[in-house]
């Protein structure tokens, strides 16, 4: 599914556009006006990010496992991280 939809959507999809241009942060941001989340968690955006948000909250974007091999990682406590397979 992950290849049919870049496939549809195109290149702009792997492409940062800024904080204030990316409608998933955004989307946070206007959560934690009345709830306070500690992550964020998203795949949709195919590409790897990990911003902060203050107040202690993040967001947190998984990228994909075909061009960035990227995936998530909680310590099961408190502290979820992007990290990169390496062969």
């Amino acid at each position: 599914m992950s290849v049919k939809n870049k496939l549809i959507s195109g290149e702009e999809d792997a492409q940062f556009l800024g904080e204030e241009n990316e409608w998933l942060v955004q989307y946070c941001k206007r959560k934690l006006e009345t709830k306070h989340h500690d992550y964020f968690v998203f795949g949709h955006r195919h590409l790897p990010m990990e911003i902060d948000l203050g107040s202690n909250a993040k967001y947190i974007n998984l990228g994909d496992w075909i061009s960035h091999f990227t995936y998530g990682v909680f310590d099961g406590e408190s502290s979820m991280v992007l990290r990169k397979f390496v062969k």
